[in-house]
């Protein structure tokens, strides 16, 4: 444990448990290991290593990550430093906060580029290049993008905050078959989760994004479907620096301006 000093000491029977109920609840079910002041688990499902620690059982929290991109792309307040041989860290006020950032660190982790890309290779292996074997490359594809963008988003159109699985879409934004590469095919960043009519809309080009998320609808979106899809008055999409490029493509290629 981290004292208020930062000295460290050994975690008291309460919190320990408190620890391992933040991680195993989320998808890291392996260790605990401790070293440093940090208690560290792993996933079977989940690539990278996290750490865990705290000043006492009312916090602050303390969570590390090994998984670059997650330290990169996870969306709470930096710490520092983190735990040797991790990518970043972060401090939380709660427990709950805890959980949280132990949950998105999973989804994350499972949905950025590497992981997905792994899955679709391993998935086609043997298949060749008949018109039926590839139609079969291009649902497995779909479906590993699909389920990444889930992760990534949580489940949820972040626009319309839809959040059943029947109503939800996969949007890339290069489409499949401009793709020059699979890679970019099962990149995460190349996509958004939208509702059905957000994806509809998006697709045929009559709305994008500007670099700051924000909504640009087309000329010839029609007056009922921009009420319906409350563009006026829509949140901003939560982007990085890694969706710009296929944005770009999509506002120069697909966008009907």
């Amino acid at each position: 444990m981290i004292s208020t000093e930062g000295r460290l000491t050994a975690y008291p029977f309460v919190l320990l448990s408190e620890l391992r109920d933040a991680a195993n609840e989320h998808g890291y079910r392996i260790g605990p290991e401790e070293a440093g002041g940090w208690i560290f688990f792993r996933s079977a499902s989940a690539p990278g290593e996290i750490g865990l620690a705290a000043v006492g059982s009312s916090g602050p929290f303390f969570l590390s990550v090994m998984h670059q991109g997650v330290a990169r792309t996870l969306d709470a307040s930096p710490a520092s430093p983190c735990a040797k041989g991790h990518a970043g860290g972060f401090v939380f006020a709660t427990l709950d906060d805890l959980h949280a950032g132990v949950t998105a660190a999973y989804r994350l982790s499972v949905s950025l580029p590497n992981l997905p890309l792994e899955k679709f290779q391993k998935a086609v292996v043997g298949l060749g290049d008949t018109e039926g074997e590839r139609i079969q490359r291009f649902r497995i594809g779909q479906d590993i993008f699909r389920q990444a963008l889930m992760e990534y988003w949580n489940g949820c159109c972040p626009l319309s905050g839809i959040t059943s699985p029947d109503l939800l879409r996969a949007s890339h934004m290069m489409p499949w078959s401009q793709c020059e590469s699979d890679a970019q095919r099962l990149d995460v960043h190349n996509g958004l989760l939208l509702s059905a009519l957000w994806d509809a809309a998006f697709d045929s080009g009559l709305v994008t994004f500007d670099t700051g998320g924000k909504v640009l609808p087309s000329s010839h979106l029609e007056a009922a479907a921009r009420a319906e899809l409350n563009v006026d008055s829509v949140g901003r999409l939560a982007l990085r620096d890694e969706h710009q490029p296929y944005l770009d493509h999509h506002r120069s290629a697909i966008w009907k301006g």
